[in-house]
């Protein structure tokens, strides 16, 4: 009982490992909705770039940047702006993650909006 039990922490380790890792490198939005449709902006100014030491930086419209520290735990992102010392904490659903997408829903609001990514560079070499 104790080796499968040992054997499943481990896969559950390497499976949790594995996502932190897609999300590693640069990516675009394609597309940005807002209850399903469609909001009127141009999602290619949307960005983010996730390094191997939990750093992030992100951009959007209107050259809106910030940049941080991330990590993911089941299905959530957590990023934390260090460009301003009193910005708290904000939490995404990841909706998708492989290797070439990305999808993540926040509320805006009262709103819920999604976000679609594609990757643009590989993930840096380990």
């Amino acid at each position: 009982m104790t080796k499968y039990l040992l054997l499943f922490l481990s896969l559950l380790l390497l499976h949790c490992a594995r996502e932190d890792e897609l999300l590693l490198g640069e990516w675009q939005a394609q597309l940005v909705t807002e209850n399903g449709d469609s909001l009127r902006l141009d999602p290619r100014e949307i960005t983010f770039r996730f390094t191997p030491d939990n750093r992030y930086v992100f951009t959007s419209t209107l050259r809106y940047r910030e940049a941080g520290t991330w990590r993911y735990d089941s299905g959530y992102l957590f990023a934390q702006d260090t460009t301003q010392p009193s910005n708290p904490e904000r939490v995404v659903a990841v909706e998708t993650l492989n290797l070439d997408s990305l999808v993540i829903r926040m509320q805006a609001d009262t709103a819920q909006r999604l976000v679609y990514l594609l990757r643009t560079s590989p993930p840096p070499p380990e």
